[in-house]
């Protein structure tokens, strides 16, 4: 960290500051989306809402050691321009949060890919140990963290290269498990009839959202790589950091909460619109492909099911990372 007279306060503090503040932002969003998702899907598995409520559990977790590390900077070292060296344990403690956020996200993903690959533990597998590996080293960089209690001690090589290699590692899962989602929907697509359009529609908007979702955390995930990297004597990479752990809990819920709008897109007909016959006569005319969307049962899956072909009596069924 900078010297007493060298030190950047818009690059330390401030980094902070703002970090911090886009981060509670952002889980005011988590929290509307909580609420949501419990008021939209009652129905939902008891597994899946037991993940989202850990999800809020590690997100209010999170905030709550964000708010203790800026009481500290601004608080308890006021005045002391040496103390923006120090590493108060609740900063230490965020980022082995955001690595257990990271990794129930990466392995919601991951069973999506699961379901959609028909169980290929060959394609899983990597994903599931290299998330697992993300936590690995947050959790060590928590611990030299503490250990070490400044920024200036933590400049060295092995506890510098495990926060390294976990800001590394959470971009590759991302790209990774973008990379399956999106391959998964393109050979979905191709299999639609071109007379399908709601179909079509469907699994386009789901391909558009999964890209701009990954793309999102790993930015975010790049981004405060590149400044650690780069710029390892100032802050702007923990206040980059900060807000990594809100966007993975509002990627999971999003994935959630996004599941009754694509349901509408298929099949959500207005019986009391002028266009409601007609367009139930066209979804019956283009169902090539028909969507079960099971919120009610306990796997929560959905499948595009292919209809019993004329020539064929086997019906085939892809699933849809939903």
């Amino acid at each position: 960290m900078a010297s007493v007279e060298g030190l950047d306060v818009g690059r330390t503090y401030g980094a902070l500051l703002f970090g911090a503040s886009g981060a509670f932002g952002l889980s005011g969003i988590v929290v509307t989306q909580c609420l949501v998702y419990f008021k939209q899907y009652p129905e939902d598995s008891h597994k899946t809402k037991a993940m989202v409520l850990a999800s809020w559990f590690l997100d209010m977790t999170h905030s709550a050691f964000v708010m203790l590390s800026i009481y500290d900077y601004f608080i308890k070292y006021f005045g002391d321009e040496g103390g923006i060296d120090i590493i108060p344990w609740p900063l230490a403690a965020s980022v082995v949060v955001t690595a257990l956020q990271t990794l129930l996200v990466h392995c919601f993903f991951a069973v999506k890919i699961f379901r959609s690959s028909r169980r290929n533990w060959y394609i899983t597998g990597p994903i599931v140990l290299l998330a697992i590996a993300r936590l690995v080293s947050a959790s060590m960089t928590t611990y030299n963290m503490i250990r070490l209690k400044r920024f200036s001690a933590f400049m060295i090589p092995f506890p510098k290269t495990m926060f390294t290699t976990g800001l590394s590692l959470t971009a590759a899962v991302d790209i990774l498990i973008t990379g399956c989602l999106c391959y998964y929907l393109v050979e979905i697509r191709t299999r639609i009839s071109p007379c399908s359009t709601m179909m079509i529609k469907m699994v386009d908007t789901l391909t558009l959202y999964t890209l701009e979702n990954g793309a999102l955390t790993c930015l975010a995930a790049v981004a405060s790589l590149v400044c650690w990297l780069t710029m390892p004597h100032n802050l702007i990479f923990m206040g980059l950091h900060f807000v990594i752990s809100k966007l993975y809990a509002n990627s999971l819920l999003a994935s959630l909460n996004m599941r009754r709008q694509l349901w509408q897109i298929h099949g959500g007909i207005d019986p009391s619109s002028d266009e409601g016959p007609s367009n139930a006569k066209q979804l019956g005319a283009e169902s090539a492909f028909r969507i079960q969307n099971t919120f009610q049962n306990k796997t929560s899956k959905s499948t595009f099911d292919y209809p019993p072909s004329p020539y064929n009596n086997n019906a085939d069924s892809v699933p849809l990372p939903l």
